[in-house]
């Protein structure tokens, strides 16, 4: 039986070395998002069609999002292997990170910027090609209106109606983005790019505890405001995405604080050594932890162990490696060979 349900996925292909893998909740979901413009009343004709195009889009935006990163994460020596499209958005696997506020920046900034350019050529295209201006208003998307008809602003700023296939996908392509990109930096918490983005520039100055603190802090007040825009917009996708931060940030905090414990020597010097000798009561009683307590925990210790495990394969690898050296000169490794020892020969010069 699968414990886990966010594994509970299927492959569609593998692209630059990265398996693409769908969770099986995310066809229903969009096959129920385009029925529902399909029987909603009062509908314009090819309500439906135009859901299907803005799905196909969204889940085309998304994985090229992911794909940035995953390319920054290996631009920075480490490592990304897997993308997982879901309900919520996608969910790059990026490992083996160098433990620097550049490495994490960069990582966290990778998929913005994929999604900004996308923006740029889109928008760009349909101003220089049709003289149109894109979409600019995140809450208006370039949809039929109840005459059946698609709006938008020319460069003169008046109202024009669209009725060419390829500026309607160009125009609901900057749209997407462009939502896309307001949501991952506007929303400046854990988990989403922004938070990210504001942790490891926080890095330098504050620590990597510190920076974390307010990074999961700032997740979440924007799981405060996601949750009351879902309860007065009737969103059910934004009360399920309510839900997803506060368990990435609880997760994250648990985790966060049992290493920052773990770093201590677990008694305090500032009495002097002579308390050493007073006699301490007796530690209270662990409290019995709850269900979502148990789940957190186990979700932390299973990270740790995959952690640890990956670094064992790597400490294996490096062996066969050195071991391939010695046999047949530095020239026998090829590129990806080159990369993991470099990588793995930094983190041991920089392991304390």
């Amino acid at each position: 039986m699968v414990r886990d349900v966010l594994s509970w996925s299927f492959s569609i292909g593998q692209l630059f070395g990265i398996a693409i893998r769908v969770h099986f909740v995310l066809p229903i979901v969009m096959i129920g998002l385009i029925g529902r413009e399909a029987f909603r009343e009062g509908a314009p004709p090819g309500s439906w069609q135009d859901a299907a195009m803005l799905m196909g889009l969204m889940f085309l935006s998304v994985l090229v999002h992911e794909f940035g990163h995953c390319f920054a994460a290996r631009f920075m020596d480490g490592e990304a292997d897997e993308i997982l499209m879901w309900p919520l958005g996608g969910l790059a696997m990026c490992r083996s990170l160098p433990h620097t506020p550049s490495a994490h920046f960069v990582v966290a900034a990778g998929g913005p910027l994929v999604t900004l350019a996308l923006c740029v050529v889109s928008g760009g295209v349909m101003y220089f090609a049709f003289n149109d201006l894109p979409p600019l208003n995140p809450m208006t998307p370039p949809y039929r209106d109840s005459e059946g008809v698609i709006r938008l602003f020319n460069g003169d700023w008046a109202v024009i109606k669209v009725d060419n296939l390829t500026e309607t996908i160009l125009a609901r392509l900057f749209w997407i983005n462009w939502v896309l990109l307001l949501f991952n930096l506007v929303l400046m918490g854990h988990p989403f790019d922004g938070g990210r983005m504001l942790q490891a520039a926080l890095w330098p100055r504050m620590g990597h505890y510190q920076s974390m603190k307010i990074s999961i802090y700032a997740g979440f007040v924007v799981m405060v405001v996601i949750g009351l825009y879902a309860i007065i917009k009737s969103e059910p996708l934004m009360a399920f995405l309510t839900i997803f931060v506060f368990v990435s940030c609880s997760q994250e905090m648990m985790i966060l604080e049992t290493a920052h414990e773990e770093s201590l020597f677990g008694y305090d010097f500032s009495q002097g050594y002579t308390s050493l000798e007073k006699d301490e009561p007796p530690p209270p009683k662990a409290k019995k932890q709850n269900f979502i307590q148990r789940w957190l925990a186990e979700r932390a210790a299973k990270k740790q162990q995959q952690e640890q495990e990956e670094r064992d394969a790597e400490d294996r690898r490096m062996d066969e490696l050195l071991e391939k050296i010695q046999k047949f000169g530095k020239n026998s490794l090829t590129d990806e060979e080159q990369r993991f020892l470099k990588r793995v020969s930094d983190r041991y010069k920089n392991k304390p």
